[in-house]
């Protein structure tokens, strides 16, 4: 169903992706790597899940959010080894031989690794040595940058000692998934092997009403096309995310037009919050929310500047402001197009607007 709030997980409950997903099953077929990036709620954990069941290979979806340091990534690791049955099975006999890893009635524990790196690696290791092809998704893989440099080491020697492993990147923050991922520096383990780029964006206006016509369609509710319209036009714009949860405000939760609209403004507004708070950790946020305010309705370089210095009440440097959107739009908060910057998502827009505090 289009208006489920889940993860699509398969290809035909995809809308408007058919060419994206065909170069990701293609471009994994073909042994490469690949990168899945795009803003936050336009879909790209439903396109890997959905990918998983035309591979035919073994796959280990992993959640990297919140993750922090080679810790987290071992245990996200476990946690998603412990969601697949076959998986969790094979392993009954060797995990517990891995230092910091202990086996129980609920599948694989994390104790306290001395060596949480080596952990990682052995368990990696493990997951290769079981044979046949198999894909290792990373989604927010951009969490990992404070550690990106035993990451890559790690990597580098899955890419030398396991062949029959791939991995899937995501994440929403371009910039950092660019560094970790495609190094300039021949000196870097992964230089001369980036992976190949799949690219999600938000859709147009004529699309997202066809998703809403299609989806209420699927549920029998019947929605005026005026209303879709300005709907799209006023709030949810094309982001795939806002489009379902209002589709299923109204037609799972059977809220009134006006009702859905709000509930979707106000829990949009709260994940925007929470994924801006988290942008925002270690930045200097008077910099950053100052050009926001200015993006949101669509600002010129030298306004965004205006921006700052007012919010700082000090000159600021073109370098200084030139960072700050760089790392704004390689993020997906903002876009740059027509010599101008904007806010990308609607209820980003939306909360900055209506002036409360960020």
């Amino acid at each position: 169903m289009l208006f489920d709030l889940k993860p699509k997980d398969a290809p035909k409950e995809l809308f408007g992706r058919e060419e994206e997903l065909n170069r990701l099953v293609e471009m994994l077929r073909a042994g490469n790597w690949v990168v899945v990036i795009g803003p936050r709620m336009v879909g790209k954990t439903s396109l890997i899940k959905a990918a998983n069941s035309k591979l035919g290979f073994q796959t280990v979806y992993v959640n990297l959010w919140g993750a922090r340091g080679i810790q987290g990534l071992l245990g996200s690791l476990v946690n998603a080894i412990n969601s697949s049955s076959s998986l969790t099975g094979k392993f009954k006999d060797f995990a517990g031989r891995i230092e910091g890893l202990s086996i129980g009635p609920g599948g694989i524990s994390v104790t306290s690794p001395k060596r949480p790196l080596t952990a990682v690696w052995d368990l990696l290791d493990l997951l290769g040595r079981q044979g046949g092809k198999l894909v290792i998704e990373l989604d927010e893989v951009q969490e990992l940058s404070n550690v990106s440099g035993q990451f890559l080491k790690i990597l580098a020697n899955i890419w030398n000692t396991h062949r029959n492993i791939e991995f899937v990147f995501s994440g929403s923050m371009f910039g950092l998934i660019r560094t970790l991922l495609s190094p300039k520096s021949s000196k870097s383990p992964m230089y001369g092997r980036p992976p190949a780029e799949v690219v999600l964006t938000r859709f147009d206006k004529k699309r997202a009403e066809e998703f809403l016509k299609r989806g209420f369609k699927e549920c029998r509710v019947k929605v005026p096309n005026e209303v879709l319209s300005q709907s799209i036009e006023d709030h949810l714009d094309g982001m795939p995310g806002w489009l379902t949860l209002y589709g299923n405000c109204v037609a799972v939760r059977r809220q009134s037009l006006q009702k859905a609209l709000k509930t979707t403004v106000d829990e949009g507004r709260n994940v925007v919050r929470n994924e801006l708070q988290h942008f925002l950790e270690g930045r200097d946020k008077t910099l950053y929310v100052a050009a926001l305010k200015a993006t949101a309705g669509g600002a010129s370089w030298s306004t965004v500047k205006q921006f700052i210095e007012a919010a700082r009440k000090t000159p600021v440097s073109g370098p200084t402001v030139q960072n700050v959107l760089s790392n704004l739009v390689d993020g997906f908060l903002v876009e740059h197009a027509d010599e101008a910057y904007r806010v990308i998502d609607p209820m980003l827009k939306n909360l900055i607007l209506t002036g409360e505090s960020l």
